[in-house]
């Protein structure tokens, strides 16, 4: 991530902690530190990684129905791909430029509703749910 905001970051721990995390390979390998407490699933082609997942749509078409929650914690193509199977996004939105090459995809706002929005001294929470299929 390109910018530091403790206030986030504590939001994102209380929030995963005990809890799934899938995220691709690259996320994984510049983390800071391990994130503790929380269950971690990589998406990469190398075998050696423990949790690894090979094919990111068939392990979310398979685990679908299950009770547990999967939390998406990037990259950019993992957010991407996942997108279909979100029942929920938790949006930070920090008011800070910066430069990169990585971004969180479009929301689309025919399959999402925002639904609720908490402001932090530090940033903003935006929280949509999917819409209902008629």
């Amino acid at each position: 991530m390109p910018w530091h905001n403790k206030e986030d970051l504590q939001h994102f721990r209380n929030t995963t902690l005990h809890q799934k995390l899938i995220m691709g390979r690259k996320t994984y390998e510049g983390l800071p530190k391990k994130l503790d407490k929380r269950d971690i699933y990589v998406v990469t082609r190398d075998t050696t990684y423990p949790n690894a997942i090979h094919d990111l749509q068939g392990f979310l078409k398979d685990h679908q129905e299950d009770k547990e929650t999967y939390f998406i914690a990037g990259g950019g193509e993992i957010y991407l791909q996942s997108m279909a199977f979100a029942d929920k996004l938790i949006i930070s939105k920090i008011d800070n430029e910066v430069e990169g090459d990585t971004f969180f995809p479009t929301i689309d706002l025919e399959m999402f509703a925002l639904t609720e929005t908490k402001h932090f001294e530090t940033f903003e929470l935006n929280i949509y749910e999917r819409k209902q299929q008629l």
